[in-house]
């Protein structure tokens, strides 16, 4: 039988102290590049595989991540998320793990930006965010760094100084969107982007589904005119009518958040009957498609990637899993014969 390879063996053959291969071995401290060389031939040559569940009891650490997601009370699009991540505190109840729930206004870059302050002032082990305000999630994203903070994004990219982002290819979701929406509308017109957001100017999320959008029709033959509107919820609800005699050429609208039923109730109220393709499976989205206001919805699954994204911190802290920068969910299009096996 292979005897079990301790700390002791690999300095012993690395020719090095025990703390230098704990350094190696955890991820922790300065090790010099001759001393990493010798630790890694040492394992290689012990065939050294570590046990990551026995390692993580053994160390005794009781590791604190913060999470900072959008308020599901404001936006009901994030109770998912709330919910996958129940779901991982759960499954990893019996580790030492101290998680801390944090939430801020998805339309006030100042509530996010305030919030994530204050977690970083608690000095966590790790922290999963959604960068929904690309200048102040990049801000929060570099601090993370230079305090070596453990950190996972999810939904909304920031690809400055990331360590690993869930979610989907945006860009790929908006050109998902053009080819359903040129699929609907006979001639080549006038197309709609909608961005239902008062915070418009700082989310990113939706600024890269509408140069995706753009970009597919920019590849076709045909005179198509595309047309950016950012409306509140109260501005559609109240005075969508005006929007619509301003623009009565509007072939398609595509919708870039989950409040796609905000348009498609608009236009029913008027009388209008156009294509809407818009994105997630809120309730009232789905009543819209299963009734026909609503053509396509884009499903983003925002528990998996709330539950992935935490989970790749947990594995790396725990386990010293490697993580891989990106990692992107499938894109799936759901209508009313397909949307009952998604709920």
């Amino acid at each position: 039988m292979k005897k079990n390879t301790t700390i002791k063996d690999i300095a012993k053959l690395a020719g090095v102290s025990i703390g230098t291969v704990d350094r190696v071995l955890h991820n922790r401290g300065r090790v010099s590049q001759k001393a990493l060389d010798k630790v890694n031939q040492a394992l290689k040559e012990l065939e050294y595989t570590p046990n990551p569940i026995a390692r993580s009891l053994r160390n005794n650490v009781v590791y604190t991540i913060h999470i900072l997601i959008p308020d599901a009370k404001q936006d009901p699009y994030w109770e998912p998320c709330m919910k996958g991540v129940s779901e991982l505190m759960d499954e990893f109840a019996a580790f030492d793990l101290n998680f801390s729930l944090h939430t801020f206004d998805p339309s006030n870059p100042k509530s996010f930006l305030e919030a994530g302050n204050k977690i970083l002032g608690e000095n966590p082990d790790a922290m999963l965010f959604v960068p929904l305000f690309g200048k102040e999630s990049t801000q929060l994203q570099k601090e993370l760094n230079d305090r070596n903070i453990l950190s996972t994004t999810f939904n909304s990219p920031v690809w400055d100084h990331v360590h690993h982002h869930v979610g989907q290819d945006l860009f790929l979701s908006g050109r998902v969107g053009a080819k359903l929406v040129s699929n609907l509308i006979d001639n080549p017109g006038e197309i709609a982007i909608i961005h239902v957001e008062e915070a418009y100017n700082n989310a990113a999320h939706m600024q890269e589904k509408e140069n995706g959008f753009r970009s597919y029709f920019e590849e076709q033959h045909g005179d198509y005119k595309i047309l950016t509107l950012i409306l509140s919820s109260k501005e559609i609800r109240n005075n969508f009518g005006t929007t619509a005699k301003k623009h009565p050429n509007i072939e398609a609208y595509f919708v870039t958040t989950s409040r796609t039923y905000e348009v498609a109730n608009a236009l029913h109220k008027l009388g209008i009957k156009k294509p809407v393709i818009g994105y997630d499976l809120l309730r009232e989205n789905v009543d819209c498609l299963q009734n026909d206001q609503v053509q396509f919805l884009i499903h983003q699954a925002p528990r998996q990637q709330a539950y992935l994204g935490l989970r790749s911190l947990v594995e790396k802290l725990l386990f010293n899993k490697e993580l891989a920068k990106v990692e992107l969910l499938p894109i799936d299009i759901i209508n009313s014969e397909n949307v009952k096996s998604y709920l």
